[in-house]
């Protein structure tokens, strides 16, 4: 049986609310009831239960049941017939021509970015005076040097060739810079234009600029022609080898940016000529252009898990990321091909993979695979970074390791191997403990594998524990992780397979997934981090309350009471006015800040109180206060704001006496907004 619903409207006697109540106007109404059992409407996001007032079933939409967790998509409403329904998306529109507007589901947040039509990085002059004089044209910006001579104002200051201005060297094939020996030559692609046309490049050519370089290769025999393009840090770079420059159909190889400002290309077995690299650069800024001469080698054979070379334990292994064919999928993020290695085991050990960056701008990405080694479904292990090894116990026969990169790299990788050990109960979904409900448990995940793959994470160690819910429950879990890491929280069905993942979010500390009305059965919470840290996960369940909608709460003459068992609250605070003023507000906010609400919470004895405002429609504000008068004195440390991410959130323990939440908004902001109560020992 639901709870029912409480509507708070301060002021209202009992006549007026039964007035209230049976006009017509309120559709909440349903036929004659002497109990609740006979009001059950079969539709789940309604709280029903029978008036003992009016002798009517009342079954009252509560559209915080029907959340789905995605914020971008709008918040879902509960129709009294037909249940749960989407309700209108996320408008991000500032209604401005100068504003590109979008939805970042991963942040939970509009974004604001200037009108940038030509993709140069410099926006509209008549959104934002004094920058992009000509946003049709990438060749022209308030961030372009003044180029000599081309009867054009190409850096938006009003002028026209005016002095200090800058000639491009080396951006056409006849002012080549000229290179006849290995070594790094420096190059610069000031003033350059965005000339020519190879098969890879950087995100936005049109934007990008050009310089050629002519290497000449001096007679004798046949070499690889190696060649790194470093450029401006934080820009893009990609540079492409020809035989006849300015001539597409004559590459000889191409190596993308991959958004990173170092790449390279490898021409295999050239006879001694000239060749031209082309580099381009999304910036304006010096490029270093290393050359070297390399004995020929031929292009890595093992690409996949048939070709696989052996690889020794327990000694560095030098490996080269150039020109691999991506064959196998992966899911740690690797953007080249792959290379594929056979690690053979006459016995059970435990295996750890340490993997780091030689030469190159990019990390190493590793993966473990199955012995069948046929697909991503056969990718037992994975890992980005050198941070941390890939870890694995107790492998005997032969596995496959993939070494690959976010970029071309040369790589160094160790196989260490070390007698099996036996993994922690909590590595496995299987065997998760349970943890502390309503309070915390500690979990250390130095000793972890990247065991759970539920899609939330990759790569990274995990560990999970097992919540059983008797009965529909609110469900609010809290990992806390060192300030310097990196925490994934998950929350699965039992079996933790990427189809079992329920909720998910990864961020800083303390990271945080809420969901009401979750079914009775049995679930998994799943942590994991970067740096296979320790840290405590906070389980808060409780049996599914009804939301209670607080319509008043204007100020401190209309306040709403917490119940000291807590509960779920739910407002708007659209067409409320500003009262409170909060430490942790954006800076210069007119006096009161944004649009409020308030509500009062007494405690007899010392209790922990958790307070989050996940599914709030816009960036809040919360802050609690105390004093036996309203609005009390707001207590050190307890404001919070968030305008992106799960909503406000505050964990307090505090003595018996009074208390005042405000629910404010950040930087002048309103609408409506959740406030989940845990009210628990300490």
């Amino acid at each position: 049986m639901k709870d029912p619903l409480v509507v708070f409207d301060a002021g209202a006697d009992a006549p007026d609310a039964i007035a209230d109540v049976i006009g017509d106007v309120d559709t909440t109404l349903g036929g004659p009831c002497t109990d609740d059992g006979q009001c059950d409407d079969h539709v789940a996001c309604t709280a029903d239960s029978c008036d003992m007032t009016l002798l009517r079933c009342r079954n009252v939409p509560d559209d915080s049941l029907c959340d789905d967790g995605a914020y971008c998509n709008g918040k879902e409403v509960c129709h009294k017939a037909t249940g749960c329904g989407p309700g209108p998306v996320v408008a991000c529109s500032t209604q401005s021509a100068c504003d590109i507007d979008s939805c970042v589901e991963a942040q939970k947040t509009c974004t604001h970015t200037e009108r940038d039509m030509d993709g140069d990085g410099d926006p509209d002059d008549h959104c934002v005076p004094g920058h992009d004089c000509d946003d049709t044209n990438p060749a022209v910006s308030s961030l372009h040097s003044e180029v000599c001579g081309n009867g054009k104002d190409d850096d938006c200051d009003g002028q026209v060739d005016e002095q200090p201005c800058q000639n491009a060297q080396n951006a056409t094939c006849q002012s080549a810079l000229a290179i006849g020996a290995a070594g790094t030559f420096a190059m610069s692609t000031i003033a350059a234009p965005k000339t020519y046309t190879a098969s890879c490049s950087v995100s936005n050519p049109q934007a990008a600029h050009d310089v050629v370089a002519a290497i000449t290769i001096p007679s004798g025999p046949n070499v690889d022609l190696d060649v790194w393009a470093t450029g401006p840090s934080g820009s893009e770079t990609a540079v492409a080898l020809f035989t006849t420059c300015g001539q597409p159909v004559s590459e000889l190889a191409c190596g993308p940016s991959y958004v990173t400002y170092e790449t390279r290309a490898r021409a295999r077995n050239v006879a001694p000529g000239t060749y031209y690299a082309l580099v381009t650069s999304s910036a304006e800024g010096e490029v270093d252009l290393s050359v070297d001469f390399l004995t020929p080698a031929p292009k890595a054979s093992n690409e996949d898990c048939a070709t696989a070379a052996s690889i020794a334990i327990n000694t560095p292994t030098s490996v080269s990321i150039i020109d691999a064919a991506k064959d196998l999928p992966d899911a740690c993020g690797a953007l080249t091909g792959e290379l594929t290695y056979a690690i053979t085991l006459a016995q059970a050990q435990d295996v750890r993979v340490y993997a780091s960056t030689l030469r190159g701008s990019g990390q190493p990405v590793i993966g473990l695979r199955a012995p069948s080694c046929s697909g991503q479904n056969d990718e037992l292990r994975c890992r980005q970074g050198s941070g941390l090894p890939l870890f694995a116990r107790n492998l005997q026969g032969t596995y496959y390791l993939t070494v690959a990169g976010t970029a071309p790299i040369d790589a160094s990788v160790l196989v260490v191997t070390s007698p099996p050990t036996t993994p922690p109960a909590d590595q496995y979904c299987s065997t998760a403990p349970a943890p502390t409900v309503n309070g915390d448990t500690s979990f250390d995940l130095s000793n972890h594998e990247d065991a759970i793959h539920d899609g939330c994470t990759a790569g990274e160690p995990t560990a999970s524990f097992d919540v059983e819910l008797a009965n529909p429950s609110d469900v609010l879990l809290v990992g806390r992780f060192p300030q310097t890491d990196i925490g994934a929280l998950s929350f699965d069905a039992s079996g933790c397979a990427l189809s079992d993942k329920l909720l998910c979010f990864t961020s800083s500390t303390p990271v945080r997934v809420s969901k009401r009305n979750v079914a009775a059965g049995s679930y998994r919470a799943v942590v994991a981090d970067q740096y296979a840290q320790q840290g405590t996960l906070s389980t808060f369940v409780r049996d599914t309350v009804t939301a209670t909608q607080v319509t008043t709460g204007e100020d401190c003459s209309s306040f709403v009471d917490v119940p000291v068992s807590g509960g779920f609250f739910t407002g708007d605070t659209t067409n409320h006015v500003p009262d409170f003023d909060e430490s942790c507000d954006a800076p210069n906010q007119p006096l009161g800040g944004a649009p409020d609400q308030i509500l009062r919470l007494v405690l007899g004895k010392t209790q922990r109180v958790v307070l989050s405002m996940d599914g709030s429609t816009y960036p809040t504000v919360l802050s609690m206060r105390q004093g036996s008068s309203c609005p009390g004195t707001e207590i050190k440390g307890a404001c919070n704001y968030s305008f992106s991410g799960p909503r406000s959130f505050l964990d307090e323990t505090v003595g018996a006496g009074t208390y005042f939440i405000v629910i404010d908004g950040y930087a002048g902001q309103k609408g409506p907004w959740n406030l989940d109560v845990r009210v628990v020992d300490p």
